[in-house]
């Protein structure tokens, strides 16, 4: 007779709970201190957004006649994209923790049920896929409700419809996953899943920015009025639980409690139905998929070893031995992972749909342009430091287990950054050259301002790279069972305030000379001032070797001290 999961899974959560409550206990004073600082420094992002997304949110409702419309639509169309990142989150997610989590080799050997073993790491795979894109709605359904005055009853509806909306959404990526790993019980179908998912978020990026969500605020971009009004009274995705959630969010906001209630029951139904079925059918497939995934894959033997070519080019650069072996074998490392490389084709995405949105900009006037051009440092300085924190920062870390291998290798811990440095760098310095050479030609920009701004852009890419390094060694978390852990921990956090603080100072820096230049070009006389000049050019140097130094020393001397945990 087989074991009800209940009890079972009451133990697994109390387990969980104990951990939660032990790591609490074992905190020293200082780290509650750093932590409620970055828990602090944490609520003031989130304030930013909600001032970005009440400024918003408040034009649209001035909008006479269908500022309204505009509203629904938009958070309609937010929604439906919270839906799809939270889906495929949950999918890449559920592949770490219901497969190769570290604690699943000790639960599979114990008298537990196999449905609470999923029941408790499908729990986590909801929560670790969600909350951090749930967190980002808070603010913008705050905004919502302080423009429209809604009151406490809205927060109340969103609150309680927030949780089976993202679980439902985690739920169809699990969903997914259990599926594929049964059919095809094999570590290489891990692979194509990392492949098959990160293409999904890149087609839904794309057709987000192709759908061009500035018509609901560009009325004359449709060519009659009544198809912008049908545009905008029409159902966005009516059978996706987005729609539904936004429909009940809107029957609140417009007092109808008979349709909200039907609504969030169709939400909430649905949901537990959903979650229901998948956990009976992890009673059937889960562990063979479990199974199958734990072996090896098979791969061709390789002729033995021969001339390295990252040896080749290190002679002709003068370059030391040991940094040419290290970087073969990070080499080696990347592109044996899928989960890495295959995020080529998220950037790739990227690339291209940050062009075209700057060609899309309506801008005729050439100095606008210029301005335009400037202004585009700091947001694809933005972009780098999100690249960074996805594959830099991470770059120690995910060492893990093994870092010992390379700590008590003949090569110093120097030699051993700045291999991790220039294997982070060329790609990054290769994106940030097209984003900065291209948005120059679409913009058609003056030769100053193009080499300003593309200069500029080099040198920040070149420190951020080396602040992720810097920061991940300062930071470094060995025993992780996700990238996803290490990109969310406290040193992320760390890393992505320190570089985005960084580029707002560049920016604020190199903003003088651009005043100057534009100055002479509107007929000023002595518009250069060229103690001024000096000064921004020493507040330049002063600024990045700070950002260089000091993450990159700290991060040395910690590596250097750590003896493992």
């Amino acid at each position: 007779m087989t074991c009800a999961p209940s009890p079972r899974l009451g133990l697994l959560l109390r387990r969980r709970a104990a951990c939660l409550r032990n790591s609490f206990r074992s905190l020293s004073a200082y780290e509650w201190v750093r932590n409620a600082a970055f828990s602090a420094a944490g609520v003031g992002l989130l304030l930013g957004l909600y001032w970005g997304f009440h400024r918003m949110v408040a034009y649209l409702d001035g909008v006479e006649l269908i500022g309204k419309l505009l509203i629904w639509k938009l958070t309609a169309m937010m929604l439906l994209t919270t839906f799809s990142m939270v889906a495929i989150s949950g999918l890449l997610t559920s592949l770490t923790t219901l497969y190769y989590s570290y604690d699943l080799r000790f639960l599979m050997q114990a008298p537990v049920p196999i449905r609470a073993i999923f029941l408790d790491k499908s729990l986590e795979s909801i929560f670790f896929s969600s909350w951090m894109i749930g967190l980002v709605l808070v603010p913008y359904i705050a905004a919502l409700a302080d423009v429209g005055g809604y009151g406490w009853g809205f927060y109340a509806a969103f609150f309680l419809l927030l949780g089976p909306f993202l679980a439902l959404a985690s739920s169809a990526g699990i969903a997914f996953t259990l599926v594929i790993l049964y059919c095809f019980p094999s570590s290489r179908t891990r692979d194509a899943v990392y492949i098959i998912a990160t293409f999904s978020l890149t087609l839904v990026y794309g057709l987000i920015r192709f759908a061009e969500p500035e018509k609901l605020i560009r009325p004359d971009a449709l060519h009659v009025v009544a198809d912008y009004l049908k545009f905008l009274r029409a159902p966005t995705a009516p059978y996706a639980p987005s729609w539904w959630l936004t429909k009940a969010l809107s029957s609140v906001a417009a007092g109808n409690a008979a349709a909200f209630w039907r609504h969030a029951a169709l939400l909430a139904g649905c949901a537990a139905f959903v979650y229901a079925l998948l956990v009976l059918l992890a009673g059937r497939v889960y562990f063979v998929g479990y199974s199958g995934a734990q072996e090896g894959s098979l791969r061709r033997l390789e002729p033995p070893l021969g001339p390295l070519l990252e040896g080749r080019l290190a002679g002709l650069l003068g370059a030391g031995r040991d940094l040419a072996t290290l970087f073969w074998r990070e080499r080696k490392c990347f592109f044996r992972d899928v989960k890495h490389w295959s995020q080529i084709l998220l950037i790739l995405g990227l690339i291209f749909v940050y062009l075209y949105s700057v060609k899309r900009i309506p801008l005729d006037n050439q100095d606008v342009r210029s301005v335009i051009s400037f202004l585009n440092v700091g947001v694809a300085g933005f972009v780098i430091a999100a690249l960074g924190l996805r594959f830099t920062y991470p770059a120690i870390s995910l060492e893990g287990r093994s870092w010992w291998v390379v700590g008590s290798a003949p090569v110093s811990l120097r030699t051993v950054m700045r291999q991790k440095y220039l294997f982070s760098a060329i790609p990054m310095l290769a994106v940030a050259f097209t984003l900065g050479l291209w948005t120059n030609r679409l913009l058609e920009t003056d030769a100053f301002t193009s080499w300003l701004s593309l200069s500029t852009l080099l040198l920040m890419t070149g420190v951020i790279v080396a602040m992720g390094i810097g920061y991940g060694a300062l930071f470094p978390m060995f025993n992780v069972e996700n990238i996803h852990q290490i990109e969310s921990s406290l040193g992320g956090f760390v890393y992505m305030a320190s570089s985005l603080s960084y580029v707002g100072f560049t920016i604020m820096i190199l903003s003088w000379p651009m005043q100057m230049h534009f100055k002479e070009r509107f007929g000023k006389a002595a518009a250069w001032d060229w103690r001024i000049v000096g000064l921004c050019v020493l507040a330049v140097v002063a600024l990045n070797a700070l950002a260089l130094v000091v993450p990159w020393t700290l991060g040395r001397r910690k590596l250097e001290a750590y003896e493992g945990s």
